[in-house]
């Protein structure tokens, strides 16, 4: 029987694989509670983030940047730089990425921030859904605010 968590995002795998698929994006299901997504860049490299939605929709996913084969986890030479968004620490700071949270995580830069209230956060900014989040990454990772890869 499936839980909770794999109902919805089975739910909401739906909506981010059309949208995968009209953005050219690169989206790999691997059980039915991660998946490895691959984007665009504005220099036209693609940056890949291995996704896991254990505990998902009570606590936001972990988005974590990787390598195309979805191993080297949080490796620099992964991870994009430009913005408070793509925090120099490594981590997708929103709170709809787990891993923002310092409890967490202890790369995470939010300590003020409370896990079980992630939707109701100001800085959610509507991104309550795996789609909305993809969408979210893609745009910072196309616009201005997007540097380089970082090195290492």
């Amino acid at each position: 029987m499936a839980t909770a968590s794999e109902l919805v995002v089975a739910e909401e795998l739906a909506p981010l694989r059309a949208q995968a698929v009209w953005m050219g994006w690169v989206l790999k299901e691997v059980g039915p509670l991660k998946f490895l997504l691959g984007l665009p860049a504005s220099d036209d490299s693609r940056f890949f983030l291995w996704v896991d939605c254990t505990g998902y929709a009570t606590t936001p996913p972990a988005w974590r940047w990787c390598d195309v084969e979805g191993s080297s986890l949080d490796a620099p030479h992964c991870t994009p730089e430009g913005s408070g968004f793509l925090h120099p620490n490594g981590v997708v700071c929103a709170p709809w990425n787990r891993l923002a949270y310092s409890h967490v995580d202890a790369r995470g830069p939010h300590g003020d921030w409370s896990i079980g209230d992630w939707k109701n956060n100001l800085n959610t900014k509507g991104c309550t859904t795996l789609c909305a989040m993809a969408l979210r990454l893609s745009v910072e990772l196309a616009g201005p605010r997007f540097a380089k890869k970082r090195k290492g």
